[in-house]
This record gives structure tokens, C-alpha cells and sequence, in this order.
């Protein structure tokens, strides 16, 4: 019949609308949630500030991240803390003051260092090993 209403917990699985479940946590319909989504220690839609002068600043619970460098002259990052093997994270621009230099943990398009990313670039990294980033794309939207 319709399990719709019912919770089912078995010895390692928790069923909602199904009175069998065959993962952790399989839920029958439609999921609906007021804060984030955290998956493997990365939050999902969630925009994050860097700390302005930060040169390795923390992607810890994060795939979307604004520069916020108003400080007078430029601030180049080399690379990011906290990072999770599998992670993607999308750097939008908020100034024009901000680098991102190729390195050993911050491996950019042809070893090329960007400085030239300005306000609504997009600059995308992926997580090798939670310490090695590989650049995805740059993207110019100015």
C-alpha cells in the first residue's frame, strides 16, 4: 500500500515513504530543506566571502566564493585551505585586485598566472586531494 507518511528505521537504514530502505537515508518524493545542503563537507549554493588580504583563504563548506580585496594594492592567492578531494568551487570577482598565481597547489591553464581577473570574472578550481587544486575555467564577464 502507500507508505507515503510513514518513517521506517531498520538496523542501518532509515526509509521515509518506504518501509524498506536499502540506503542510510532514501526517502520516497520530493525533499525540501530550509538551510544548506552539505555534501561530503562541501556546501551546496551557498555564496561565501574570502577575507580580504587572505592569500590561502579557507573553501571549507563551499562551492561559490566572492574576492572581497579593497585593500590597496593586490592580493595573490596560492592556493585554498580546507579543501575536499572532489571539490568544485567558482570564483566570482568582486574587485580587481586579486591574483591567483600558478604554483604547487594551485595549478592554473597553461601555468599561467592570472592577474588580470576583474569585477563578475569567474575564475573555477577542482580539488585534486584536498591540498591540490586544478583550474576548470576563467571566465571574462566584464
Amino acid at each position: 500500500g502507500d507508505n507515503g507518511g510513514f518513517l521506517h528505521i531498520s538496523e542501518s537504514n532509515v526509509g521515509v515513504g518506504t518501509i524498506e530502505p536499502t540506503k542510510k537515508l532514501q526517502v520516497a518524493g520530493d525533499i525540501s530543506a530550509s538551510g544548506d545542503f552539505i555534501n561530503n563537507g562541501a556546501t551546496i549554493h551557498s555564496v561565501k566571502t574570502f577575507g580580504a588580504g587572505d592569500t590561502t583563504p579557507s573553501v571549507a563548506n563551499g562551492t561559490i566564493f566572492k574576492t572581497n580585496n579593497n585593500l590597496v594594492g593586490n592580493t595573490t592567492i596560492t592556493g585554498f585551505d580546507d579543501g575536499t578531494a572532489g571539490q568544485i568551487i567558482h570564483v566570482l570577482f568582486t574587485d580587481s585586485n586579486t591574483d591567483f598565481t600558478n604554483g604547487t597547489n594551485l595549478v592554473l591553464f597553461r601555468g599561467l598566472d592570472y592577474t588580470t581577473g576583474v569585477t563578475n570574472d569567474i575564475i573555477s578550481f577542482l580539488c585534486v586531494d584536498g591540498t591540490a587544486w586544478k583550474e576548470l575555467n576563467r571566465q571574462d564577464n566584464s
